[in-house]
């Protein structure tokens, strides 16, 4: 089982459900599907609410979109602390996008439409469980930012309507469901449950899945396990290079 985290994170704040409000991956996938996205191509004011690189994704476009518009990241701790890649930030940077840092919004404004996000300074608190240290919010300092179009970049979780209880995932602490027993699996004999947080996890804990898949399999079977195939299909390089690659690829 691999059903990641498709569903958004929501901020959990009055004003959210407020036309003009989007989760950024439905906001990226309208992006791709047409060339005017969910904003059309008027100047806009828009306000992405996060620091990875979902939210540098959506913010770009939003930019591209709304070419005389103006497009500002809202990131509740220091540039520092950023998690998005160096790349992804400086190439926003090149682009002119906008940044309002150590601030976390309390409260979106609007009649029928989204008109504005109240935002409120943030400072470090203690450390969480993990041992980063929390924002906590700082009385008195709350601004208004005017907006048209506010996307919402916090994150993803997991929707596990519909599976059994005794199943009984793991969580990790970005909201991805795995099997809690060695091999990734679950409290369910046979069923394995593994994926998320980022494209070389998920390929990484799915060899590692597929192994100890192999090793239940031939073990109820009275056999060893199956050696894992080379990925490269022998112990010796592959001496021609696929097309676009410049240098020998066994050496990167």
């Amino acid at each position: 089982m691999a059903v990641g985290a498709p569903d958004p994170k929501l901020l959990g704040i009055p004003g959210e459900q407020l036309p003009g409000v989007y989760p950024a991956l439905p906001f990226l996938l309208s992006v791709n599907a047409g060339p005017d996205g969910l904003i059309g191509r008027k100047g806009r004011k828009v306000v992405v609410i996060g620091g990875g690189d979902v939210a540098f994704d959506a913010a770009r476009s939003s930019l591209r979109l709304a070419k005389d518009g103006r497009v500002t990241i809202i990131y509740r701790k220091t540039r520092e602390a950023l998690p998005a890649g160096a790349e992804e930030v400086a190439e926003a940077d090149e682009e002119g996008i906008q940044y309002l840092y150590e601030r976390a919004p309390v409260r979106i404004l609007g009649t029928g439409q989204v008109e504005a996000v109240v935002v409120q300074r943030t400072e470090l608190g203690p450390p969480d469980a993990s041992g980063r240290r929390t924002s906590v919010l700082v009385p008195g300092t709350e601004e208004t930012i005017p907006c048209d179009t506010l996307i919402v970049a916090v994150g993803e979780k997991a929707n596990l309507e519909g599976f059994p209880s005794e199943i009984d995932f793991r969580l990790s602490a970005q909201g991805w469901p795995e099997g809690r027993r060695e091999g990734w699996m679950t409290d369910v004999d046979g069923v394995f449950a593994t994926g998320g947080k980022s494209i070389v996890y998920a390929m990484a804990a799915g060899t590692a899945a597929a192994e100890a898949i192999d090793a239940y399999l031939q073990k109820k079977a009275g056999a060893p396990p199956t050696p894992r195939p080379d990925p490269f299909g022998g112990a010796t390089p592959p001496r021609r290079l696929p097309e676009g690659y410049g240098g020998p690829t066994w050496q990167l």
